[in-house]
Protein backbone atom coordinates (compact mmCIF):
# COMPACT_ATOMS: atom_id res chain seq x y z
CA UNK A 1 0.00 0.00 0.00
CA UNK A 2 1.27 3.72 -1.10
CA UNK A 3 1.80 5.79 1.69
CA UNK A 4 0.00 8.51 0.25
CA UNK A 5 -3.33 6.42 0.51
CA UNK A 6 -2.10 4.84 3.55
CA UNK A 7 -5.86 5.25 5.70
CA UNK A 8 -3.96 5.98 9.03
CA UNK A 9 -6.46 8.75 10.22
CA UNK A 10 -9.28 6.88 11.16
CA UNK A 11 -10.35 3.01 11.64
CA UNK A 12 -14.24 1.83 10.92
CA UNK A 13 -15.43 -0.27 13.22
CA UNK A 14 -19.31 -0.58 13.24
CA UNK A 15 -19.69 -1.91 17.02
CA UNK A 16 -22.80 -4.08 16.95
CA UNK A 17 -21.62 -6.05 14.36
CA UNK A 18 -18.19 -6.24 15.43
CA UNK A 19 -19.59 -7.32 19.14
CA UNK A 20 -22.44 -9.81 17.52
CA UNK A 21 -18.92 -11.59 15.86
CA UNK A 22 -16.45 -11.69 18.38
CA UNK A 23 -19.18 -12.66 21.43
CA UNK A 24 -16.93 -15.68 22.80
CA UNK A 25 -13.77 -13.65 22.80
CA UNK A 26 -12.22 -13.15 26.22
CA UNK A 27 -10.60 -9.47 26.75
CA UNK A 28 -7.20 -11.18 25.89
CA UNK A 29 -8.76 -12.04 22.48
CA UNK A 30 -10.40 -8.87 22.01
CA UNK A 31 -7.51 -6.52 22.25
CA UNK A 32 -5.36 -8.71 20.16
CA UNK A 33 -8.11 -9.05 17.37
CA UNK A 34 -8.25 -5.59 17.30
CA UNK A 35 -4.52 -5.09 17.33
CA UNK A 36 -4.36 -6.84 13.98
CA UNK A 37 -7.01 -5.52 12.02
CA UNK A 38 -5.71 -1.97 13.17
CA UNK A 39 -2.00 -3.14 11.49
CA UNK A 40 -4.40 -4.69 8.74
CA UNK A 41 -6.09 -1.43 8.29
CA UNK A 42 -2.45 0.59 8.16
CA UNK A 43 -0.28 -1.65 6.42
CA UNK A 44 -2.27 -4.34 4.57
CA UNK A 45 -2.71 -8.36 5.23
CA UNK A 46 -0.13 -9.37 7.90
CA UNK A 47 2.11 -12.44 7.10
CA UNK A 48 1.95 -15.37 8.50
CA UNK A 49 4.31 -15.48 10.85
CA UNK A 50 4.08 -15.89 14.40
CA UNK A 51 6.81 -13.60 15.51
CA UNK A 52 5.36 -10.69 13.30
CA UNK A 53 1.86 -11.77 14.41
CA UNK A 54 2.86 -11.46 18.03
CA UNK A 55 4.44 -8.70 17.96
CA UNK A 56 1.81 -7.23 16.52
CA UNK A 57 -0.77 -8.42 18.92
CA UNK A 58 2.23 -7.42 21.53
CA UNK A 59 2.13 -10.78 22.94
CA UNK A 60 4.82 -13.28 23.62
CA UNK A 61 5.19 -15.77 21.09
CA UNK A 62 4.26 -18.13 22.71
CA UNK A 63 1.37 -17.21 24.29
CA UNK A 64 0.65 -15.89 20.84
CA UNK A 65 0.44 -19.52 19.57
CA UNK A 66 -2.52 -20.21 22.12
CA UNK A 67 -4.26 -17.61 20.65
CA UNK A 68 -3.74 -18.04 17.11
CA UNK A 69 -5.99 -20.63 16.38
CA UNK A 70 -9.11 -18.85 18.19
CA UNK A 71 -8.80 -15.74 16.05
CA UNK A 72 -7.49 -17.30 12.93
CA UNK A 73 -11.56 -18.23 12.54
CA UNK A 74 -11.64 -14.93 11.45
CA UNK A 75 -9.04 -14.77 8.68
CA UNK A 76 -7.93 -16.84 5.63
CA UNK A 77 -4.66 -17.67 5.15
CA UNK A 78 -3.86 -17.13 1.59
CA UNK A 79 -0.67 -16.63 -0.57
CA UNK A 80 1.20 -16.13 2.99
CA UNK A 81 -0.79 -13.56 4.49
CA UNK A 82 -3.91 -13.30 6.88
CA UNK A 83 -6.58 -11.85 4.74
CA UNK A 84 -10.28 -11.09 6.10
CA UNK A 85 -13.03 -9.76 3.60
CA UNK A 86 -14.86 -7.59 5.99
CA UNK A 87 -11.53 -5.32 5.91
CA UNK A 88 -10.44 -5.13 2.05
CA UNK A 89 -14.36 -4.38 1.42
CA UNK A 90 -13.70 -1.48 3.62
CA UNK A 91 -9.57 -0.80 2.52
CA UNK A 92 -11.48 -0.35 -1.10
CA UNK A 93 -14.43 1.57 -0.52
CA UNK A 94 -11.98 3.82 1.30
CA UNK A 95 -9.77 4.16 -1.61
CA UNK A 96 -12.42 4.86 -3.81
CA UNK A 97 -13.60 7.60 -1.62
CA UNK A 98 -10.25 8.92 -1.36
CA UNK A 99 -10.09 9.16 -5.23
CA UNK A 100 -13.11 11.25 -5.55
CA UNK A 101 -11.66 13.63 -2.60
CA UNK A 102 -8.42 13.96 -3.92
CA UNK A 103 -9.76 14.96 -7.82
CA UNK A 104 -12.19 17.31 -6.11
CA UNK A 105 -9.74 18.91 -4.26
CA UNK A 106 -7.59 19.51 -7.60
CA UNK A 107 -10.60 21.00 -8.68
CA UNK A 108 -11.14 23.02 -5.90
CA UNK A 109 -7.26 24.14 -6.37
CA UNK A 110 -8.02 24.81 -9.64
CA UNK A 111 -10.81 27.43 -9.29
CA UNK A 112 -8.95 28.83 -6.79
CA UNK A 113 -6.34 29.59 -9.66
CA UNK A 114 -8.72 31.22 -11.54
CA UNK A 115 -9.87 33.72 -8.96
CA UNK A 116 -6.34 35.13 -8.67
CA UNK A 117 -7.84 38.68 -9.44
CA UNK A 118 -10.07 38.09 -6.45
CA UNK A 119 -9.68 40.02 -2.85
CA UNK A 120 -7.66 39.27 -0.51
CA UNK A 121 -9.46 40.07 2.27
CA UNK A 122 -11.07 37.58 4.52
CA UNK A 123 -15.11 38.77 3.76
CA UNK A 124 -14.04 38.54 0.15
CA UNK A 125 -12.54 35.38 0.60
CA UNK A 126 -15.62 33.86 1.73
CA UNK A 127 -18.12 35.70 -0.26
CA UNK A 128 -16.55 34.27 -2.92
CA UNK A 129 -16.16 30.76 -1.85
CA UNK A 130 -19.60 29.86 -0.85
CA UNK A 131 -20.19 26.33 -2.11
CA UNK A 132 -23.92 26.32 -4.15
CA UNK A 133 -24.14 22.41 -3.99
CA UNK A 134 -23.52 22.47 -0.12
CA UNK A 135 -26.39 21.55 1.84
CA UNK A 136 -26.32 23.21 5.33
CA UNK A 137 -28.35 23.50 8.77
CA UNK A 138 -28.73 26.50 11.29
CA UNK A 139 -27.05 26.43 14.36
CA UNK A 140 -27.74 28.46 17.30
CA UNK A 141 -28.27 31.99 16.55
CA UNK A 142 -28.68 31.21 13.33
CA UNK A 143 -24.77 30.19 12.66
CA UNK A 144 -23.93 27.38 9.79
CA UNK A 145 -22.83 24.75 11.43
CA UNK A 146 -20.91 21.22 10.67
CA UNK A 147 -23.48 19.34 13.40
CA UNK A 148 -25.99 16.89 12.57
CA UNK A 149 -26.75 16.54 8.09
CA UNK A 150 -24.71 19.25 7.09
CA UNK A 151 -21.99 16.30 7.22
CA UNK A 152 -23.98 14.90 3.93
CA UNK A 153 -21.82 17.64 2.31
CA UNK A 154 -18.35 16.34 3.08
CA UNK A 155 -16.61 13.36 3.74
CA UNK A 156 -18.40 11.32 6.36
CA UNK A 157 -14.70 10.31 7.45
CA UNK A 158 -14.43 14.35 8.70
CA UNK A 159 -15.84 13.98 12.19
CA UNK A 160 -15.24 10.06 12.50
CA UNK A 161 -11.50 11.09 12.31
CA UNK A 162 -12.05 14.01 14.56
CA UNK A 163 -13.16 12.28 17.38
CA UNK A 164 -10.96 9.25 16.96
CA UNK A 165 -7.65 11.76 17.62
CA UNK A 166 -9.44 14.55 19.80
CA UNK A 167 -12.50 12.85 21.40
CA UNK A 168 -16.17 14.05 21.56
CA UNK A 169 -15.70 17.29 23.96
CA UNK A 170 -13.17 18.75 21.44
CA UNK A 171 -15.19 18.23 18.48
CA UNK A 172 -18.45 19.46 20.47
CA UNK A 173 -16.66 22.85 21.62
CA UNK A 174 -14.57 23.42 17.89
CA UNK A 175 -15.75 21.35 15.29
CA UNK A 176 -19.24 20.71 14.98
CA UNK A 177 -19.94 24.49 15.45
CA UNK A 178 -17.52 25.03 12.00
CA UNK A 179 -18.79 25.93 8.90
CA UNK A 180 -18.16 24.34 5.86
CA UNK A 181 -16.50 25.25 2.29
CA UNK A 182 -16.15 23.61 -0.33
CA UNK A 183 -14.35 25.69 -3.13
CA UNK A 184 -12.24 26.86 -4.37
CA UNK A 185 -10.47 24.62 -1.29
CA UNK A 186 -12.49 22.45 1.24
CA UNK A 187 -12.33 24.33 4.61
CA UNK A 188 -13.30 24.47 7.75
CA UNK A 189 -14.67 27.99 8.91
CA UNK A 190 -14.17 27.96 13.05
CA UNK A 191 -16.74 30.21 14.85
CA UNK A 192 -14.44 32.54 16.01
CA UNK A 193 -10.30 32.97 16.20
CA UNK A 194 -10.13 31.13 19.58
CA UNK A 195 -11.63 27.95 17.88
CA UNK A 196 -9.28 28.80 15.21
CA UNK A 197 -6.14 28.56 17.38
CA UNK A 198 -7.44 25.39 18.86
CA UNK A 199 -7.28 23.62 15.26
CA UNK A 200 -4.03 25.34 14.63
CA UNK A 201 -2.55 24.09 17.97
CA UNK A 202 -4.50 20.57 18.21
CA UNK A 203 -5.17 19.52 14.64
CA UNK A 204 -2.55 21.00 12.25
CA UNK A 205 -1.70 17.48 10.98
CA UNK A 206 -5.06 15.85 11.61
CA UNK A 207 -6.35 18.76 8.76
CA UNK A 208 -3.70 18.10 6.73
CA UNK A 209 -4.08 14.30 6.43
CA UNK A 210 -7.70 15.17 5.68
CA UNK A 211 -7.07 17.76 3.18
CA UNK A 212 -8.41 20.40 4.41
CA UNK A 213 -8.01 23.96 5.31
CA UNK A 214 -9.15 26.91 7.99
CA UNK A 215 -10.90 30.06 7.01
CA UNK A 216 -12.17 32.88 9.08
CA UNK A 217 -16.04 34.07 9.09
CA UNK A 218 -16.35 37.29 7.68
CA UNK A 219 -16.90 39.81 10.69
Amino acid sequence: MSKDTRPDVWFPLVVGDYLKDTSRLTTEQHGAYLLLLMDYWVKGPPPDDDAALASITRMTVARWRQTRPRLLGYFSIVDGVWRQKRADEELERWTEKKAKYTERAAAGGRAKAAKSTASSTPKALLTGCTASASVEVDGPAGQSTLYGQAFFIGPEEVRSAFLAKLGEDWVGSYLDPCGWQDVPERALIPRNGYAAERFRRDARGLLNDLGLTLTLRAA
